[in-house]
């Protein structure tokens, strides 16, 4: 009797295990997510041939038009900036590209949030999502639980709310709730019916070599190196997690990689509005010294860092009222911001 209740029990865990995942797909179809920019970046990739230079970052790096900085250079070029993109996707894209095409150099647009303390879990989850939804559907459900699972238990979350949130993208990664349910339907339907997944000419697979265990990529020599960097940090006498540990090792894999595949690396703060370091107030004095710190540690690895403050005409080739905010050129001066960054570019090589 007591083996016939135990059994029970096992039967009702997993009829509700299997309930549960079925609501997660219904809720997961039904509500469009805020993938746009996104989906529409892989999307425009998967039909760019022969490309050579790829610039990666997160949003201020939308500032340069490839198409125009190809037509100036006479390289292939593609961008894949996304809004807030951390440095473990901009690796991911690096990897991505050169994995497709041969990749002669790589710049990663950031600005010093990029290395700060600030999480970007919720959007790498968001970009692997996206990604994995274009692998063969077996393959699809054993990426999303391996990396839900990973995420969901790893040190800085599963005391949160984010470690159950990862399983409930919706939760916080919708686009007007309720109104875009049939959109979201219709679009998913679609996509099941006519065959196409996202980024059709891609292997977009979470299990390929496109996507390797990421720390693997640094040899010993290399993670000494990391290691003796990390420690210096602490005797910079700056405002801990300035320079956080997590988006400094995630840098370093991005010098590993290029360094191991032959691609040019350049490191650059984007342009901004003259007032951008009064968001700082007092911390002026620590950027500098952080942006003094990240020069060596990128130059120390073989590769270019620039800041573009170092410009003292900055602020006159881009005048203020070419930014819409501190960090981020309006559309109508995006050619003006990119003929800039091109030139800066050059004078690097």
């Amino acid at each position: 009797m007591q083996r016939s209740d135990h059994i029970k029990r096992i039967l009702k865990a997993l009829l509700f295990v299997i309930i549960f995942i079925m609501i997660m797909i219904i809720f997961d179809a039904a509500f469009l997510m805020d993938e746009g920019v996104t989906e529409d970046m892989l999307a425009d990739y998967s039909v760019k041939t022969g490309i050579e230079t790829v610039f990666v970052g997160n949003s201020a790096g939308e500032m340069l038009d490839a198409d125009s900085y190809s037509m100036m250079t006479g390289e292939c070029a593609f961008n894949m900036c996304t809004p807030s993109q951390s440095l473990s996707v901009s690796l991911g894209n690096i990897k991505l590209a050169s994995s497709q095409h041969h990749v002669k150099k790589a710049v990663l647009l950031m600005t010093f949030d990029t290395v700060g303390p600030e999480d970007y879990d919720a959007v790498e989850h968001l970009y692997y999502r996206v990604v994995n939804s274009s692998s063969p559907y077996h393959k699809r459900i054993t990426g999303t639980i391996r990396n839900n699972m990973k995420q969901s238990f790893s040190r800085d979350v599963v005391n949160t709310e984010s470690s159950l949130n990862i399983w409930i993208p919706w939760e916080n990664e919708t686009v007007h709730g309720l109104s875009n349910v049939s959109n979201a339907l219709k679009k998913r339907v679609s996509r099941v019916i006519s065959g196409d997944r996202l980024g059709k000419d891609i292997a977009y697979d979470l299990n390929t070599v496109i996507y390797p265990t990421v720390p693997d990529d640094m040899d010993a020599d290399e993670t000494n190196l990391l290691e003796n960097d990390i420690g210096l940090v602490s005797e910079l006498g700056i405002p801990q997690g300035l320079l956080a540990d997590d988006k400094l090792t995630d840098l370093a894999r991005i010098c590993s990689y290029c360094s191991n595949n032959d691609i040019d690396l350049t490191v650059m703060i984007t342009p901004h509005r003259s007032d951008y370091y009064d968001r700082y107030d007092s911390f002026l004095e620590n950027v500098t010294i952080a942006d003094s710190y990240l020069d060596q540690f990128v130059s120390k690895r073989g590769f270019m860092y620039y800041n573009t403050e170092e410009d003292e005409e900055l602020h006159v080739k881009l005048p203020d009222e070419y930014f819409y905010d501190w960090e981020h050129v309006s559309g109508e001066y995006v050619d003006r911001s990119t003929e800039y960054l091109t030139g800066i570019i050059q004078m690097l090589e």
